[in-house]
């Protein structure tokens, strides 16, 4: 994959992944490190060209995509209704982050972060990938190294000595 290192965060749902990755963001963040978050999602129609907007209308005429670009906005709609391959959105991001965030992405090979609160929901199949580490309850059989959720610094530790080594820390700070 070209561009910045990748690592997913995974679990089931409600376990607390989106409050997660915001105090990891901020711990790295205020580390030095640039962060890019991605969200992946199965819902379609998250970001629908508006009815008569210039994007909406070349739509309907037959463009295969529609791009939005705007200052902080970039929105990209595919009418075959396939997803854009995470490759390709990291290599966007490319000279905008050291590191990328995602949530989801269990099925990718990316390093991931999972998630577990024992007896909040059932432990999902095992996610392609290396996993790094659990924060939160280690499931049955789980050997690796096991964080608080609220244990950021150290999963930021992790991070940097793992994917980060040698990328944008700016000193100083």
């Amino acid at each position: 994959m070209t561009g910045p290192p990748v690592v997913s965060i995974v679990g089931p749902s409600g376990v607390g992944k989106t409050a997660f990755l915001q105090a990891l963001t901020r711990e790295l963040r205020r580390r030095g490190h640039r962060v890019a978050y991605v969200k992946h999602s199965h819902h379609t129609g998250l970001l629908p060209d508006q009815p008569g907007s210039d994007t909406h209308r070349l739509a309907l005429a037959g463009a295969e995509a529609t791009a939005l670009v705007g200052p902080g906005l970039l929105a990209l709609r595919d009418a075959t209704g396939a997803e854009v391959p995470l490759p390709q959105v990291v290599a966007l991001l490319a000279g905008r982050a050291d590191l990328v965030l995602t949530e989801g992405y269990r099925s990718l090979p990316t390093p991931k972060l999972l998630l577990h609160r024992a007896g909040l929901a059932p432990l999902p199949e095992e996610p392609a990938g290396e996993t790094l580490a659990v924060v939160g309850d280690a499931p049955p059989g789980w050997s690796g190294p096991v964080f608080a959720p609220n244990d950021v610094a150290a999963v930021a530790d992790l991070l940097e000595g793992r994917l980060l080594a040698g990328r944008g820390r700016r000193r100083g700070r």
